[in-house]
Formats: structure tokens, C-alpha cells, sequence
């Protein structure tokens, strides 16, 4: 059986639980069997063909969370690996399936997914990335939801208190000032995107719950309400 795929729109993690099979990607041709997991990045065309049995298991992911983390470690649209730890990978996708059956929790599901590729490309390249920096790649994409400290903690796999003292110590502020400056960044952007634009919309698109919260804090930090910055904005 053949399985071709030349305009993927998602990033893609493929494990080959047993059988064998021959991919084709990147004008190369690799041999598949069990143990061998590669990486597929958004457009990248590739084909795979079963020769004998062929079972797989796979993540696929979708938005801007990704580049990044090619970006950081130096990874191209493939990333071949020939043997990699099965029961590992295996638990964490299993992991990210019984969340997403049992509760639905987005936040978590994106933390679980995100420390998924994560853990693929350190094992893959060596390069290793702080919890401070994973957290802070994570909360560039991802400000906008309803996260706990607990959810982070997990996607790097260690305490609460770990993370915000190593978060504090690199970046100088804790988690929740860096995810407020986040939503209010967006939050006056969106602002600036139309005159029609209402308060109660920059607030919701980036996070806020409540609305007097979101106003006080705007303020705090731009020195203006967000109908006054609006105004200035439109003339």
C-alpha cells in the first residue's frame, strides 16, 4: 500500500510500531522498520510505501506553534531518526488521547502535544532547551488560553516551584506577569485593527475574563484607557 501526502497543511510525527516499508521525502529514499519515527513540516511532500506489515502511530500539529522549535533547533521540513524509544513515545501519545477523550481540556492538550515534538527534537538533535524557554515559546502561542501554572509545570516535565523560580531567573518576572503583558500586547493591537473594535472583544480574543480587570490593567501598563488609545490610534 501506498501513501503519498505532496501538500500537507500540518506538521507531522510518524512512528512505525512494526512491519517494514520503504519513505520517500526530500529527493532520498529510507528503509522503514520497527523503531524508526521521522518529522514532516507543513508543504513538505513525502510518500511512504508498505512493504510488509507496515503499523504506525502518529502526532500531527497545525499553527505557528512549531516554527519556532525548528528555528531553535535547527531543524529543516524532515527530520529522519532510525531507532528511537517506542514505549516512550508511545506513552505520551497515548497520554494526549485519553485527555483529549476523557476531558477536552485545550490548554493541556496543547501543553502535551507541544512537549511532544519537544522531547522528539532534543532526542533527534541533542540541542537541549530550558524549562523557561519552552514555557516562554509555548506562552507566544498560546497566551490566549486558560492555563495554570500546574499544565506548564507538566509540559516540562518538572514542579511548580521549579519552573517559576528558573522562569523568574531568566526572564525577570514571573509566569503570569509575562502572560499579561502577552495578552495586553495583542489586546492593543487588536484595538488598533478597526475604529468599530469594542473593549469587551480586545479582552475576550486574548484571554480576559473579566472586563474591569482588563481595562485596570491596560491602563496600569499603557497609561491610557483602551478607548482613549483607540481614539488617539483613529484620530
Amino acid at each position: 500500500m501506498r501513501y503519498t501526502d505532496n501538500s500537507q497543511d500540518f506538521y507531522q510525527l510518524l512512528f512505525v510500531l512494526s512491519g517494514t516499508g520503504i519513505l520517500h521525502c526530500c529527493g532520498k529514499t529510507y528503509p522503514l522498520q520497527q523503531g524508526c519515527a521521522f518529522f514532516t513540516a507543513e508543504g513538505c511532500p513525502s510518500e511512504y510505501i508498505d512493504t510488509g506489515g507496515l503499523t504506525t502511530a502518529f502526532l500531527t500539529a497545525r499553527g505557528s506553534v512549531i516554527p519556532p522549535l525548528l528555528e531553535h533547533y535547527h531543524c529543516g521540513a524532515f527530520l529522519f531518526a532510525q531507532h528511537v524509544d517506542l514505549e516512550k513515545y508511545l506513552s505520551g501519545i497515548n497520554r494526549i488521547i485519553r485527555e483529549y477523550y476523557e476531558h477536552k481540556r485545550e490548554g493541556q492538550l496543547s501543553a502535551l502535544a507541544y512537549a511532544f515534538y519537544v522531547d522528539f527534537f532534543e532526542d533527534q538533535t541533542g540541542a537541549p532547551i530550558s524549562a523557561a524557554e519552552k514555557t516562554s515559546f509555548f506562552l507566544e502561542k498560546n497566551f490566549m488560553q486558560k492555563l495554570t501554572l500546574d499544565q506548564l509545570a507538566s509540559l516540562n516535565g518538572i514542579s511548580v516551584s521549579k519552573l517559576c523560580h528558573d522562569f523568574k531567573k531568566t526572564f525577570d518576572c514571573t509566569v503570569f506577569e509575562y502572560i499579561l503583558h502577552l495578552r495586553l500586547t495583542y489586546a492593543r493591537s487588536f484595538l488598533k485593527t478597526s475604529r468599530e473594535a469594542r473593549t469587551k472583544d480586545a479582552a475576550l480574543s486574548c484571554g480576559f475574563e473579566d472586563i474591569s480587570y482588563f481595562c485596570r490593567a491596560y491602563k496600569k501598563k499603557f497609561g491610557k484607557s483602551p478607548s482613549q488609545n483607540q481614539a488617539e490610534h483613529f484620530g
